[in-house]
């Protein structure tokens, strides 16, 4: 997926709603929250998006999104 793609599709929501995060493991899904957001520039560009266990401190305390 592609920034624009995210973007575009993020437009289309209220604006004003709490967003929910879930990654499906074993045919269950499972709650996490927003831990950062890194733009990346190794061998080949690309944006990182790093989600966590909700409530856990794994790596540290995240970043807001500015």
């Amino acid at each position: 997926m592609k920034v624009k793609e995210l973007i575009r599709r993020l437009q289309l929501c209220d604006l004003n709603k709490e967003i929910n995060f879930y990654f499906l493991k074993d045919y269950s899904l499972n709650s996490c929250e927003y831990e950062t957001l890194l733009e990346c520039n190794d061998n080949e560009e690309y944006v990182e998006l790093t989600t966590k266990l909700i409530n856990s401190d794994e790596g540290g305390c995240g970043q807001e999104l500015q």
